[in-house]
């Protein structure tokens, strides 16, 4: 059965993609609609994994939560990272970037497909998700370093309307209205949530 509904997301993911309009459903207030780059700007590449995989509540994934006091403190995200020089492509980074990070191979990961690239203002980087399938449910080898723990979700849960939630707060002077996914009562938002919101409509409409 699980590999019936792998097959037809794979399916699903070739075909036309809903892009900016599932990613701005997620997209905090101060975040201009359909920005796609700053002007005159060159943007990096970055490649992060939503890695699907078999468990007693049924086809779950994972996120990360960062360590303290590096660039993207304490923030929960998806395995992933800057594209370096010796990666053939963003697939390859985000598959290097998983083994780095929580320690499953690339060669045990299946390629579904890709979603929407999104560009994020605020680094100037422009993330490619990849959506990646493991038949077994992984043990996780943390980078310590960067992670500080991994958060393992139910797709069912991640997607129940109830946990989808919003939250208020000041940056520099501004208040910034941001919707977030609540699991296990981390707040995943952000670009993070912009790209689980399209994977949710991709999801839904695909395995229904």
């Amino acid at each position: 059965m699980i590999n019936f509904l792998i097959a037809r997301l794979g399916d699903c993911l070739s075909k036309d993609l809903p892009g900016a309009r599932a990613q701005n459903l997620m997209a905090p207030s101060v975040r201009p609609p359909g920005l796609d780059k700053f002007e005159g700007t060159n943007p990096l590449s970055s490649g992060v994994m939503i890695l699907l995989f078999p468990a007693d509540e049924g086809i779950s994934t994972v996120f990360i939560k960062r360590t303290q006091g590096g660039a993207h403190s304490g923030q929960i995200a998806l395995p992933g990272g800057k594209q370096e020089y010796s990666d053939q492509n963003l697939l390859h980074t985000a598959k290097r970037e998983t083994f780095e990070e929580i320690g499953v191979k690339a060669d045990l990961i299946r390629d579904i497909g890709v979603l929407t690239p999104l560009y994020v203002p605020h680094s100037n980087f422009v993330i490619q998700p990849v959506i990646g399938f493991v038949t077994f449910y992984p043990v996780f080898e943390l980078q310590m370093e960067e992670v500080a723990e991994v958060i393992v979700v139910p797709i069912r849960q991640l997607f129940n309307p109830v946990n989808r939630k919003t939250m208020s707060f000041h940056h520099q002077g501004t208040e910034i209205i941001a919707p977030y996914y609540d699991t296990y009562g981390h707040q995943i938002w952000g670009a993070t949530a912009m790209i689980i919101s399209e994977f949710e409509v991709v999801f839904t409409s695909c395995i229904s």
